[in-house]
């Protein structure tokens, strides 16, 4: 069964899946130097956290009783950093 911590940790990844997209639009360029902002411990506890940010909001569609599916949920959790940001 498809539960809380399943649906928080899904959407967990889908709030990584949109810094991937970032990752893939740049792709071409990393192989001459990684950007300065990459190295940046900063940026990396916000990525971290918009992908938390993107858990906690598909948790909480759950717990209000919307049903989630796993591509439903992958799909809330990418949408909590692209509408934070």
């Amino acid at each position: 069964m498809f539960d809380g911590a399943d649906v928080a940790i899904v959407g967990c990844f889908g709030g990584m899946a949109a810094e991937l997209v970032q990752w893939f639009a740049i792709r071409h360029s990393l192989h001459r130097k990684l950007p300065g902002w990459a190295r940046s411990p900063a940026y990396w506890i916000v990525t971290v956290l918009m992908a938390v940010a993107g858990g906690a909001l598909v948790y909480v569609y759950h717990i209000s009783g919307t049903r989630m599916t796993p591509i439903l949920a992958l799909n809330v959790g990418a949408s909590a950093p692209l509408l934070l940001g």
